[in-house]
């Protein structure tokens, strides 16, 4: 058998860079005494929570994974949520932390094996997946930019329509009037509406009438909120409409889900099967977007997508993190029944996140290769490494 003889934790810091306002991508590097290491990635790239992941990767990988043969995924996994004590009770660092180790491990597994991801969880090299072109409201070019008039909303729709994606995310609320962040709660001015539904029939316009939008709430919106923007462009084509709500509110999910004429979707601020449980129960989502790293890594978003299945309720893995990130998506999403669509966020666009990585994932006319190397098939360039603050902890 295989032994973990060393866990690193890998951290950049990007902030600032390619208009990027907050970007300091975590890894997890996993060394066996077989010679095989396997890279997994915390979902906390942007927001408060990321200098918090290493160490509690640290920690929990000290404790409860080191000794232990990488095969043996579920027992480890089961072993981290237990044995942790605080896993049980959730949240995005503790099980950010368990998401990256548990990934990492599958990318040993995949090596090992010689196999790619998805071929070890039993499905067949699918076709190209289908993707959408996620957040225009950032623009679609290296420089993040937010948008803020219609005009500016149809140009990026056009440019992600010419590359061939038929499918688009978008937030019409995100940017207030002066073209800063917005702080929405509660109901909208008719003022604001009408900005936001000038963008919204911007960007139907720019993509034309044969393809789909995704509309993007950031959870933003109170249920009251939510409603006045489900009826505003309920005549606009919407494929999804995207974390109306808290999502600490199955209740208020409810709510906004019996009334609202638009299909709803959520997810990547819930935490292993037990956070997808009551959406599901209630029939109030009709698209779950776990992250996987977040939602508890390889071993548990399978779970999720065949729990989902089982309530005829469509998967999109949300991805908003490095090229890594992207590949860790892609080998769940060929491996599972129920897939919608794969998000291609525009932070994946950007030189300072695509040079982490050798391989360079991109969607050829709005379709994505599911990589076939072992593992996730990722190598992390030797210059970025050079630039990252590198821990660990080992075997005595």
């Amino acid at each position: 058998m295989m032994k973990i003889i060393k866990i690193e934790t890998l951290e950049i810091e990007l902030s600032g860079q390619c208009g990027i306002a907050s970007w300091r991508p975590v890894f997890v590097r996993i060394h066996t005494d077989a010679g095989i290491t396997g890279m997994g990635e915390v979902g906390l790239a942007y927001g408060t929570g990321t200098p918090a992941a290493a160490p509690m990767i640290r920690i929990i990988g000290e404790r409860l994974v080191l000794g232990r043969d990488p095969n043996d995924t579920e027992t480890i996994w089961e072993h981290m949520l237990r044995r942790s004590f605080w896993a049980e009770g959730g949240g995005p660092v503790v099980f950010g932390a368990m998401s990256a180790i548990d990934a990492a491990l599958w990318d040993i597994k995949g090596k090992a094996a010689g196999l790619p991801v998805h071929r070890l969880l039993g499905a067949e090299t699918p076709l190209p997946l289908r993707c959408y072109a996620s957040q225009m409201q950032f623009g679609w070019e290296d420089i993040s930019v937010l948008k803020n008039s219609p005009s500016e909303y149809r140009d990026t729709a056009q440019t992600a329509r010419a590359q061939g994606y038929d499918c688009v995310k978008v937030s019409p609320i995100y940017v207030a009037p002066d073209g800063q962040r917005a702080r929405n709660r509660g109901v909208f001015t008719p003022e604001f509406r009408k900005l936001a539904r000038a963008r919204m029939e911007a960007v139907r316009d720019g993509v034309g009438p044969d393809a789909d939008i995704i509309l993007e709430l950031n959870s933003l919106t109170s249920t009251a909120g939510a409603l006045q923007l489900a009826e505003l462009f309920s005549d606009l084509g919407i494929l999804f409409m995207e974390e109306p709500t808290h999502s600490n509110s199955p209740e208020a999910f409810v709510k906004v889900s019996s009334r609202s004429p638009i299909p709803l979707a959520t997810g990547e601020r819930l935490y292993t099967r037990w956070g997808f449980l009551p959406y599901l129960q209630a029939g109030s989502i009709d698209m779950i977007q776990p992250d996987m790293g977040l939602v508890g890594g390889v071993s548990e978003g399978i779970k999720i997508a065949h729990l989902a299945h089982a309530f005829d309720v469509g998967f999109q893995a949300h991805i908003c993190g490095s090229p890594l990130a992207t590949a860790i998506a892609l080998q769940v999403e060929a491996a599972i029944p129920n897939l919608e669509i794969h998000e291609h966020h525009t932070f994946a666009l950007k030189s300072c996140n695509r040079d982490l990585f050798e391989e360079d994932l991109q969607p050829v006319n709005g379709h994505l290769a599911v990589p076939t190397a072992p593992g996730f098939g990722m190598t992390l360039r030797k210059d970025a490494e050079k630039r990252m603050e590198i821990s660990e902890v080992s075997l005595a």
